[in-house]
């Protein structure tokens, strides 16, 4: 990486070590940006920057025609989310944020702090900051000069995020701008930098022809190492993450062909190293370069830097490492995952026609990018469905009216990593059930979402989701109101119920950093959940019950979407600010922000578009007293909302939930069937009212004059409930009383 300098210094204020940040070579670093010098890092890896840039993906759209069973794995990968990782606006307006929350850290240390951070930087030449803590920084050079303010050259997160989305622009040296250090970067750290395509013609010599095309052909097939890490479990050795990738620093293929290779020293090991875990242990395992995380490991909290991602860690101890590596189930090129409505609609309106920039180069394209998104979000859909099983186990098969009915439904996981994995905030995965009865009358009801959008959760809601919050800062830089989301600063996980996969080693989950919160919530290899329901039949069950449950997949919840909205303030360049510009092909290009064109695209999507993962259903038997309730059967069968229970009520009011059909029902359930008259009254009522509400459910008029008739005897059981039976007759008897004075006060008045 290239801020050396900037660790340093957080080692001073945190006594942390992390991965680097500087222009000058580091011990834990990896293959650099063209233009940095040559060396080697602690583990003897070739620090060498590029010479050769990344070929346009597009070359390849008819190279391989046939030869992968009739696939055109162009057309697949340009597809998916990893062809589209730097196009991803919910990235740039996270990346915003993070920028956004490091300068405000930046700011208020403490003067001493400040001056050592500057010097470690070898910035001290270039930034100052006036005003003491909370003051306005200050450009004193003419290097600092060339950018638009001197905040512009401040080490931020968005240099680490940026290697993995974008490793072709790293690799270029866009990502950071350049200082009088080191004048060979020649970027910023708001994605702005990254050329959309090649400024002149295609090539390779002194650029990278597709920085914007994310995770692509070129770096994939270059790649044949990473920089390494030794797990806190047993020592192994694993990938550290964070983007330590090692690459062929010059194009080993053949031009002719696209990808024979002719110059690859490495050979056989580079092969082995791109169809491994480890390939994608690079990037899918992230750890907070520079805080400290506050979680426990049983009763203490460990020296360790803050997991933010434990994708490959999640797999590495499982029972699929040495079984089932990541490309047999997330195939090259294809990259099939858990993204569904972002590619389509949403990249597609967002950045509207891509190929025509390539066909204008001379790039023979034909496979249309938005029909390869629509095909990817279909794929991705198919694929969510095969990542977990949903059932129901030890649940009730009989049942009689009014009884409390208890449900449990396990998830299982099916994949190799929790579920759900990656930057878990934002992402929710949770079940929704509903039973209903024969007439499709709703009588439970939980896991729904409300029309903005938003899961609506009560305490038997199950969410599978990790909660992290950044928790102890200075209040001026982050409110202890508002901890959750600020990625770059999280330090403290406060929930993570995600299911782990099969045969997980627990104790090496926690200790490598894959926390579990609570810790207790899943034994050592579970991979599955269970949750169960309680809910109360009412009298007006006619029928057996179906109770349907469903588990639904979420990448950017409510919650997520508004902060992103409300925190990332961060103009584009062409609204007076330092972020990348909207594309000015898409539809929401008139948007000051990147979160605001976001939620935008969020909301034009159907507010996320929940991905279904799996469903389950389940039948329950309705008894009455002895006998079990079937068509026509015990409680009768009703129509148009007749059926069960109230019956003429239900008829009249159309619907067992209506307000005061419920008062009607209350008052049975608190003050008739409690004693064995009112009991009597209820099946007797139950054997004959039946035939009567179904005939008033079809006759609207009808309807309305039992509505009428019944209001009395609503209020009545209105005013029981509330103030109990013996003061309602007292007050009945009080208001019968009264009449009758009035009327007799009345015909002696007239006598």
């Amino acid at each position: 990486m290239k801020r050396r300098s900037f660790f340093l210094f957080l080692m001073v204020i945190f006594g942390i070590v992390g991965l680097a940040f500087g222009a000058a070579i580091s011990g834990n670093d990896s293959t650099q940006p063209r233009g940095a010098i040559v060396g080697t890092n602690s583990q003897g890896q070739l620090l060498d920057p590029i010479i050769d840039g990344f070929r346009a993906p597009a070359r390849f759209d008819l190279e391989f025609e046939g030869e992968f069973d009739g696939r055109n794995p162009y057309r697949d990968w340009v597809g998916g989310l990893m062809a589209n990782a730097t196009r991803d606006p919910g990235f740039f307006a996270t990346l915003n944020v993070a920028n956004l929350d490091l300068i405000e850290f930046i700011r208020y240390l403490p003067d001493p702090d400040l001056a050592i951070f500057l010097a470690a930087n070898q910035l001290d030449g270039d930034v100052s900051r006036d005003g003491g803590i909370g003051g306005t920084f200050k450009c004193i050079s003419i290097k600092c000069g060339e950018a638009d303010n001197a905040e512009d050259l401040l080490p931020v997160a968005a240099d680490l995020c940026l290697r993995c989305h974008t490793p072709a622009g790293w690799m270029e040296a866009h990502s950071e701008p350049p200082t009088s250090a080191f004048d060979f970067l020649k970027g910023q750290f708001w994605g702005a930098a990254f050329p959309e395509v090649p400024d002149g013609g295609l090539g390779i010599t002194d650029q990278s022809e597709a920085e914007m095309e994310g995770v692509q052909c070129d770096f994939c097939h270059r790649a044949y190492d990473n920089f390494k890490r030794v797990s806190n479990h047993d020592g192994s050795t694993m990938p550290a993450g964070n983007g330590g990738f090692f690459v062929d620093i010059t194009n080993p293929f053949d031009s002719g062909d696209g990808l024979t290779e002719v110059s690859r020293p490495k050979g056989d090991a580079a092969e082995n190293f791109q169809k491994s875990a480890f390939l994608c242990g690079t990037c899918h395992d992230v750890t907070n370069p520079f805080i400290k995380t506050k979680n426990k490991i049983g009763d203490e909290v460990p020296d360790m830097l803050h997991p933010l991602e434990r994708t490959f860690t999640e797999w590495y101890w499982s029972d699929f490492r040495g079984k089932k590596p990541c490309q047999e189930c997330h195939e090259p090129m294809r990259f099939v995952g858990a993204q569904s409505w972002l590619l389509y609609p949403g990249l597609d309106n967002f950045w509207g026609d891509l190929d025509q920039q390539w066909i204008e180069r001379g790039i023979d394209l034909t496979t249309s990018r938005a029909i390869a998104l629509e095909d990817g979000m279909k794929e991705n859909r198919r694929f969510m469905k095969n990542c977990a099983e949903l059932k129901f186990v030890d649940s009730q098969k009989k049942a009689s009216l009014d009884d409390n009915v208890t449900v449990t439904v396990r998830v299982t996981n099916r994949a190799g990593h929790k579920l759900p994995t990656g930057y878990g905030e934002g992402r929710q995965m949770w079940i929704h059930i509903k039973a209903v009865d024969k007439d499709g009358q709703l009588i439970f009801e939980n896991g729904q979402l409300d029309s903005s959008g938003k899961l609506v959760r009560d305490v038997q809601t199950k969410v599978y989701e990790q909660k992290i919050e950044a928790d102890g800062y200075d209040t001026r830089v982050i409110s202890p109101e508002d901890e959750e989301f600020h990625f770059v600063l999280l330090n403290k996980i406060t929930k993570d119920n995600r299911i782990p996969p099969k045969g997980f080693n627990k104790a090496a989950y926690q200790a490598d950093g894959a926390f579990i919160v609570p810790a207790d919530t899943y034994e050592d290899g579970q991979n599955w959940d269970e949750t169960t329901y309680t809910f109360t039949l009412p009298y007006d069950i006619s029928e057996n019950v179906t109770v349907r449950a469903t588990l639904y997949y979420q990448t950017f919840n409510r919650e997520y979407i508004d902060f992103l909205s409300e925190h990332d303030t961060e103009p584009t360049m062409e609204n007076g600010g330092r972020a990348r510009n909207l594309p000015t092909a898409g539809i929401y290009n008139e948007k000051d922000t990147w979160a605001e064109a976001l939620k935008t695209m969020w909301e034009d999507a159907g507010e996320s578009r929940s991905v279904e993962m799996a469903t389950a259903k389940w039948e329950i038997e309705i008894k009455v007293g002895e006998s079990t309730v079937s068509n026509g059967g015990g409680g009768a069968s009703g129509d148009g909302g007749g059926g069960g229970g109230c019956f003429i009520a239900t008829a009249a009011y159309g619907s067992l939930m209506e307000p005061h059909v419920k008062i009607l029902r209350d008052f049975r359930d608190r003050f008739l069937i409690t004693n064995t008259i009112g009991n009597s009254f209820v099946k007797l009522y139950y054997k004959y009212s039946s035939p009567l509400a179904n005939f008033i459910a079809k006759h609207d008029s009808l309807r309305a004059m039992v509505r009428i008739s019944l209001l009395p005897v609503v209020g009545i059981s209105w005013i029981t409930l509330k103030i109990g039976p013996v003061s309602t007759v007292a007050l009945m008897l009080l208001f019968i009383s009264c009449f009758v004075g009035l009327v007799w006060f009345r015909r002696r008045y007239k006598e």
